[in-house]
Formats: C-alpha cells, structure tokens, sequence
C-alpha cells in the first residue's frame, strides 16, 4: 500500500504548502494550514448518503440504460463548446469546470444546461429566482435578433432547441437531496454549481475533507446512474482548483475558462480529457445576453486595426489547434528619466525586455534610451515563442516611425544572437493567412517538405537585420 503523501492544504483557499504556516500567502487568512493527506480516501460504506438509495447496487438501472441510449455523445449544440469536448459530453462522465470569480462560469453552464433535453440545474450558490432571472436575461426578445451579429459571431440562443422548463432548476445545498433527485429522476445531464457549496448533512461547506467526499460520491452517482455530472469548482489566486489534487484526478475532463474582466473575448480550454483532444479551444464574446461563439476570431482581433499606423505587426498565434491572427502594438518614447520605463499587456514582460536588448545588440537602435509599451489587441495572452518576429517588427516600425504593410503577416522566434528560428505549425498559419486575404509573410527559413500557400508571397528571414532589410530597406 503507497505511503500517504503530507502536505498542508488551507481550508480557505485550498491553496497547498510544503510545510505548515501561520499565515496563508495566498488568501492572507491566519491557521487556517492544517496538515492533509492526499491518499486517504472515503470509505465506500459513506457512499450510502441516504437511507433507500444505493449508489453500488444499481444493476436495474445499468441494464435499462444500455438498452435505451444508442449515442455515447451529448451534444450541447453549441459548436464552440462541442470542439473543445470532442464532439459534445460523453454519457456518465464526471466534468470539473473551472475559472476565475466573473468570467461566466455560472452563465456558460446555465446555457449549456438550456441546450440539452433532460437535464438538470442545481445552484448552490444563488436562489432559484436569481437562476430563473439569468436564463432569461440570456434569452432576449425575437426583435432583439434582429440586430445580432455579424457572420462571425453567433449568439447561443439562437442554437436553443429546447428550452428546459423551470422545474429542472434547483436550489439546494444538500449532497443527499442532489443524488436522490437524480437516482429518482434518471436525468441525462447534471450541472451542480459549486461543489464547494454543497456539503453532507452535518458537515460544513468548504472544507478540504467535504470537497473530496463530495468528488468521490458525485463520480459514483455518474458512473452507476450514466448521468453527466458536471460541477463547477472554484480557484485559487494561484489559477487552481481550489480544494485537493485529488479533485482533479478523480473526474474526466477538466475545462477551463479564461478571460480577464476588463475585456470581452473568453477562451474555453481543456486541460485533462479521457475522451478527446486537449488541443482544442472555444472561443466565445461575453455580451449583455451571455456569452457568444466566435465563429472568425481572426476578424475580431483585426476588426478596428487603424490603417498605415506605425508601430503595428500582424502575426498568428496558435492556441491548440487552431491559428489567430492577432495585432501587436508597440509604442517607443524618448525617456525623461534615467530608468526607461517598460510596460506590456498580453505578452510577458520579461519577453519585451529580452527582445529590447536583442534590437539594442543588432539594429543602430539603442533601446536604453527610450521607454517602450507593447500591447496584444484583444486582450489575448500570448505564451509562445512564435511571436517574437511581430513583437521586434512593431518596435522597430515605432522607432523608425514607418508603417508595415497591412497586408503582411510576420512571425518567428528570436534567439539571443539576433537568430530567427522555426516555428510549430509554420503551414497551417501560411494557410490561416492567406484564407483571410493576406498577400505577404515574413518566416524563417521554410524547411525542406514544405508547401507554403501559392498565392501568398513568401520572404525568408534569417536574422533581426535581415527583418529591417526586408521591411524598411535598410
């Protein structure tokens, strides 16, 4: 039998520590560490949690079930979300739902749930007329349709087949009532919002303890009744589940959804899946009726681009599997200080200041001298490397005060000698950028094998001097 591994977890949080603290660093309450140890489970005797209702023996229920369902999928007609799935929620499965306190968590799930027939809602969080209110706020009026949206954008309501009557909507914080409702019920599909907030009899919510018990009898309910349970969780400061590590190896999928609250643009992610691709990304617009699929995101990322503006670069961004077409800004001052002053949004800044050094060792710019702001139109944060060309193209076009071509794509990675190296997936991103009308690309060197797109002219780069070379003639 494995040794149990200690670690100190705080009930607060749920952030972990390798040694006990007074203090949480992360959520700054005072003894709330206390020592916790990960492969200790719940006995199965407390699976039991009602009187009448065994999640163990349910060979009836299983036999039935296998006769009646023909498709292993449940589709919840919205394309963004049945990518990232893998073709829609597989039947039994148990999904953890992750993201940060107001980036639409509740308000995704709720359209998921109006999405799929046989399904039920349990809120711990809010009343069932604060529910009810939120479901109707994100089915607005049939006049108000008129006005939605560009091709590219598509409102979920409009993929609604099935509008789930009130009754299936729940407020409750009792894990016995939830498991009875659904033994009793045999419904499809199951949202439960949060897992923190729904507890046992007798036990407080919140704790470390409750959530894993909670995880282990929500698993069993799904894998016994065939029911898709999927609970919400919330996150640490840290931008991880709160509660054990555990909590995520327990359930089949977990799904992230990220966005910063100051901007509208939201990406659906998968982090674990048994069942599909973890390469895969949603993309959705909050809106005051909800969140709404992005059909093109290249477009929205490029839809208010000024025309000849010095200081900006198109390059393409790969997120999973799928390429974005993002604007990059850069802006260079002459400082008034001693200290030039640096600021970035979207790409890190350790990043910027590597590149500036890199344009200050091999271009006659000296970047010491100047301030620089650089920021990711969109609000997208861009973690690859494949960037960095656009990034010292943007400041460059800045500090030289000349526009680059609209209709150029730049991308590649710099290394420390001025270097211009390959990047992932250089074809799919050709093909992304000629399918959006895009005439020119600067790359690295394409390697042998590779067809790049006929109708987009190709300049091979090999250096950053070769890139002022080829967009300034210098």
């Amino acid at each position: 039998m494995p040794k149990p591994t200690t670690q100190f977890l705080c009930s607060k949080c749920g952030d972990t520590f390798p040694k006990w603290l007074g203090k949480c660093p992360s959520c700054g309450e005072w003894n709330t560490i206390n020592k916790f140890h990960e492969s200790k489970t719940v006995d199965e005797k407390k699976g039991n949690i009602t009187e009448g209702v065994d999640l163990f023996n349910t060979s009836t229920e299983t036999s039935s079930l296998s006769t009646s369902i023909t498709e292993n999928r449940i589709s919840t007609n919205i394309s963004e979300v049945d990518r990232v799935l893998g073709n829609g929620f597989f039947l039994g499965s148990f999904i953890l739902f992750g993201g940060s306190p107001g980036v639409g968590k509740s308000t995704l799930s709720l359209q998921i749930f109006m999405n799929i027939n046989n399904a039920f809602y349990f809120s711990g969080e809010e009343s069932r007329d604060q529910v009810l209110s939120r479901k109707k706020r994100i089915i607005p009026n049939p006049e108000s349709n008129k006005d939605v949206a560009a091709p590219d954008r598509a409102p979920l309501h409009q993929s609604l087949h099935h509008s789930q009557p009130e009754k299936t909507i729940f407020s409750t914080n009792s894990l016995e009532d939830i498991c009875e409702t659904v033994i009793k019920n045999k419904p499809r599909f199951v949202i439960i919002d949060s897992i923190q907030m729904i507890s046992r009899e007798g036990v407080g919510m919140g704790q470390i303890t409750q959530i894993r018990e909670n995880a282990e009898v929500l698993l069993k309910l799904a894998k016994s009744t065939g029911t898709t349970v999927c609970v919400i969780g919330h996150i640490t400061k840290s931008d991880e589940i709160a509660g054990p590590k555990i909590l995520e190896h327990l359930v089949d999928v977990v799904l992230y959804l990220e966005g910063d609250r100051g901007s509208e643009l939201r990406i659906l992610r998968s982090t674990k899946n048994r069942f599909g691709s973890t390469q895969e990304v949603g993309v959705f617009e909050m809106t005051n009726g909800g969140l709404m699929e992005l059909k093109n995101p290249s477009k929205f990322f490029l839809a208010e681009r000024a025309d000849n503006a010095a200081g900006s670069a198109i390059t393409v961004v790969r997120e999973g599997a799928r390429n974005f077409l993002m604007e990059i800004q850069a802006l260079t001052v002459k400082t008034n200080f001693g200290l030039p002053r640096r600021t970035s949004h979207g790409i890190d800044l350790s990043k910027l200041h590597l590149l500036l050094a890199v344009i200050s060792k091999f271009t006659p710019f000296k970047c010491d001298q100047s301030d620089a702001y650089l920021n990711v139109v969109g609000g997208l944060k861009i973690k690859e490397p494949a960037s960095d060309l656009a990034v010292c193209a943007a400041i460059l076009s800045s500090c030289t005060q000349k526009e680059i071509s609209t209709d150029m794509v730049i991308m590649g990675e710099v290394g420390l000698s001025g270097e211009v190296r390959h990047v992932t997936a250089l074809e799919t991103r050709l093909r992304e950028t000629e399918k959006l009308g895009f005439k020119k690309a600067i790359v690295p060197r394409i390697p042998k094998g590779l067809t790049p797109p006929k109708h987009l002219k190709i300049m091979e780069v090999r250096s950053i001097g070769e890139l002022m070379q080829e967009l300034f003639g210098k």
